[in-house]
């Protein structure tokens, strides 16, 4: 062992080991320690990398109709909504208190299939829309309301055509998602769009020949921030 004088940070003279090829050991400690800090702190896939804000919530459509045609346009929660809607899905469910969990929503999709293995004909001017909804506090049901639109617009006719504003349909929000193809819904410069939950407005699909729709099904994918999650609006 060979060994060496140094003067440490208060003057002292001190003896330190060296290695065989005349290093300092306790140097050579200090730097190794300083590079497992750094592997440390650098993310690592897998292990101590970023976790994922996106969620997925899945649900499927079914028993649209029992019809074969090459075209359908069905409306649902056509009235007024003060109490709860139906044909709808809540978002995170709480069995203590029983109401849904509210999430920015950053894009819907949808595709079409057939349960008896069957391609579908379904071409991509096919849309659901679905209403925005809201807890209600003041009832026992988890089931929500459609929220209505914030700010009041106005519209005008010239004869030829008519706006409809404020009835039980636009006074309420909605989105609209593709069926056939993958299209942006949710604009991707902003924080996404609030709710508890999505309740159908409009189902409407057409399609290049004649589909037996009692075997179609309806497959969603819904994208939210899970950082957004909170019990309020």
């Amino acid at each position: 062992m060979r060994y060496e004088l140094k003067r440490n940070k208060n003057g002292m003279i001190t003896q330190c080991d060296t290695n065989a090829d005349g290093g300092n050991i306790y140097a050579q400690r200090e730097e190794i320690n300083k590079i497992a800090l750094k592997n440390l702190a650098r993310p690592t896939p897998g292990k101590l990398g970023n976790l994922s804000n996106l969620q997925i919530f899945n649900f499927q459509i079914t028993d649209i109709s029992s019809a074969s045609s090459v075209v359908i346009f069905e409306e649902y929660n056509t009235t007024e909504t003060i109490a709860n809607v139906t044909d709808c899905i809540m978002f995170n469910v709480d069995s203590l208190n029983n109401k849904a969990s509210y999430f920015n929503i950053l894009d819907i999709k949808c595709n079409a299939v057939l349960t008896n293995g069957s391609q579908s004909n379904v071409l991509e001017d096919s849309t659901v829309e679905f209403y925005l909804l809201e807890n209600i506090e003041t009832s026992t049901s988890s089931l929500g309301r459609k929220i209505p639109r914030r700010n009041p617009i106005a519209g005008t006719s010239s004869g030829t055509v008519t706006f409809t504003t404020n009835d039980a349909k636009t006074a309420y929000q909605s989105i609209q998602t593709s069926v056939a193809s993958d299209s942006v819904n949710v604009p991707s410069n902003i924080n996404g769009i609030r709710a508890s939950g999505l309740a159908l407005k409009s189902i409407f699909l057409n399609f290049s020949a004649n589909e037996d729709l009692s075997t179609l099904r309806l497959s969603f994918s819904v994208f939210v921030d899970t950082t957004s999650v909170s019990n309020s609006y």
